[in-house]
């Protein structure tokens, strides 16, 4: 292949703590103007409890990032108040979060935010707060790239991405690491790494353009039809539910996301499948957080295929 100026944009998990790649979600209802604007941070600026101590602060999100600042921030803060969308669809494990700290207490959906930094809930409470943080996740945005509109971002969909990596028009020189949610961090975003490495290499060739944009169009529309929002069309696991998709689809028990990535491994780049224990491994723990993360890491215990696995590599006597 001959030299040629390449571009890889990563958008997983650290390069979308940057505002270059993810730019962080809330609800408008909250705020008219600047989302950050009652002393507010969004949770990818956060990095240790001190700055908030006795302060009353409030959390607009309860996920992984949600919960385990939530769990910093209750050693030093006088109170904590987190919204969620759905009181009554939370994980499991933050009811019992909630119930072991009295300083902190959940509520829905923020009605208002008011300039004088009282902060008004659904359920009728309100109260001062001194800080606001923005657990809210990230959108899509890459204002670094000119395409000529040969690559698009609409409701946090990128279009056309072959497989979620390629822009046909623009391969090789253009890919994509870490667009797909739902998927096995990091190891399938290692996959995508491989792939697009073996593609530049010459050691593998994708498909025409035109097949490829036609296997885009065809994948969209069968989401499309399936019930799933143009905004999940980078989740793979919502793939399997169809018009039963979830509205707290974040929460999916259910669904394993290891056959997708296994099948997307052995098929673009002949990365081998994931050993059984390591799948085990990885889901208990997954349910493990789900069901109480404060207490995930002390509550967990091995089973038989973990341990014989973990011995395998001689990580266990």
């Amino acid at each position: 292949m001959a030299p040629k100026k390449v571009c890889v944009v990563g958008a997983g998990v650290s390069v979308m703590t940057t505002a270059a790649c993810g730019q962080w979600l809330y609800d408008a209802r909250t705020d008219a103007g600047d989302p950050l604007g009652l002393a507010g941070v969004h949770s990818h600026s956060y990095r240790v409890p001190d700055s908030f101590r006795n302060e009353v602060v409030v959390m607009v999100g309860c996920k992984q990032s949600g919960k385990d600042i939530a769990l910093d921030l209750s050693k030093v803060a006088r109170e904590e108040r987190i919204s969620v969308k759905f009181v009554d669809d939370v994980a499991a494990g933050v009811p019992k979060m909630v119930s072991r700290h009295r300083n902190i207490h959940l509520h829905g959906q923020i009605d208002c935010l008011c300039e004088d930094g009282t902060v008004v809930f659904a359920d009728g409470t309100r109260l001062v707060a001194d800080t606001v943080i923005y657990c809210t996740g990230y959108d899509y945005s890459y204002p670094f790239l000119d395409t000529g509109g040969m690559v698009t971002v609409d409701d946090n969909c990128v279009r056309p991405l072959f497989e979620h990596t390629f822009p046909p028009a623009l391969v090789p020189s253009l890919s994509f690491v870490g667009v797909p949610r739902k998927v096995v961090v990091p190891l399938f975003y290692e996959v995508q790494a491989r792939w697009i490495a073996q593609v530049l290499s010459g050691r593998r060739t994708l498909p025409p353009v035109d097949e490829m944009l036609r296997y885009v169009e065809e994948y969209n529309r069968a989401r499309e039809m399936a019930g799933v929002p143009k905004r999940h069309t980078h989740t793979s696991s919502t793939w399997r539910l169809g018009k039963q998709f979830r509205r707290n689809f974040t929460e999916i028990s259910d669904i394993s996301p290891f056959p997708y990535c296994d099948e997307f491994g052995e098929k673009h780049c002949g990365f081998p499948r994931l050993p059984e224990w390591k799948k085990e491994l990885m889901w208990s723990s997954l349910h493990n957080m789900r069901d109480d993360h404060e207490m995930s890491r002390d509550n967990y215990r091995d089973s038989e295929l973990v341990r014989l696995g973990l011995r395998s590599q001689g990580w266990l006597p």
